[in-house]
C-alpha cells in the first residue's frame, strides 16, 4: 500500500553535529500538529551524528546519509537532495543546531493554510548560546513583499530555521548556488514574516561554516 503524503516535510541538513543534533530532532518530533515526516540529510558526517540520530525509532524520520562531505561551497547540492525527497504540502526547514517551539509547525500550517497567496513565511526567534542560554530575541517585521525582493539579494531577510513554504514540485523550491546565503531561489513568489516567536535560533561558534571549513571539495 503507497504511503499517505504527509501535510509537512520538515528537512534539516547536518554535518557533524553531535552535539544538538539530539536535542533539535526531539523538538520536531514534540510538535502538536502531527502529520509531517521528517527528512534528515547527513552530508558525511565522521563523529556521532548518524548514531543519534539511527537511536531515534520513529517512522516520520527519514534519514540519507552521504558517505563523503561535499564541502560548504557544494551545500546547495545537499540541499537540493533534501528538498527533493519532501513529498508534503508545505516544507518547513530546522538547522541541525536549532529548536523548534512545540506549536511551530501548527502556526505555519495555519496561516499557509489561511493565506493561499503567500509562498513562504518565516518568524520572529528567540536566540540562544551554544549551552541553550537565552541572549535576546529577534523581532521580525511583517513588511510588504516588494521589500523582501530586493532586500534579500543583499541580505537575510529571513531566520532560515523558521522558514516554511509551500511544496511546487520541480520548479520550486531550489537553493541557488551563486547567492552568498544559499537562499531559495523565489521568482516573483510573495513572502512575509510572521511575528510569532516560534524558534530557538543558536548562536554557535562552531556551526555550519566553522564545520565545514570552506571546504571546496
Amino acid at each position: 500500500m503507497e504511503e499517505k503524503t504527509k501535510e509537512i516535510s520538515v528537512l534539516t541538513q547536518v554535518y557533524n553535529g553531535e552535539r544538538f543534533i539530539a536535542e533539535t530532532i526531539q523538538s520536531v518530533l514534540d510538535q502538536s500538529f502531527l502529520d509531517f515526516e521528517y527528512i534528515i540529510v547527513d552530508d558525511g558526517s565522521t563523529d556521532r551524528t548518524r548514531e543519534i540520530i539511527e537511536s531515534f525509532k520513529d517512522e516520520r524520520i527519514k534519514y540519507f546519509y552521504y558517505k563523503e562531505n561535499k564541502g560548504y561551497f557544494n551545500l546547495h547540492k545537499v540541499m537540493n537532495f533534501g528538498l527533493k525527497k519532501c513529498k508534503g504540502k508545505y516544507i518547513a526547514r530546522i538547522d541541525a543546531d536549532d529548536i523548534c517551539y512545540p506549536n511551530r509547525l501548527k502556526v505555519q500550517y495555519d496561516y499557509l493554510e489561511k493565506n493561499k497567496d503567500i509562498y513562504l513565511i518565516g518568524s520572529s526567534a528567540e536566540v540562544i548560546d551554544d549551552e541553550g542560554n537565552y541572549l535576546h530575541k529577534i523581532k521580525k517585521k511583517n513588511y510588504p513583499s516588494v521589500f523582501y525582493k530586493y532586500h534579500i539579494a543583499i541580505s537575510n531577510s529571513f531566520i532560515h530555521s523558521s522558514i516554511m513554504f509551500r511544496n511546487e514540485g520541480h520548479l520550486y523550491p531550489s537553493y541557488n548556488e551563486h547567492m552568498f546565503y544559499c537562499w531559495l531561489t523565489y521568482n516573483k513568489k510573495r513572502m512575509k514574516n510572521i511575528p510569532d516567536i516560534l524558534v530557538k535560533y543558536r548562536i554557535n561558534p562552531k556551526g555550519m561554516v566553522a564545520k565545514y571549513g570552506g571546504k571546496t571539495k
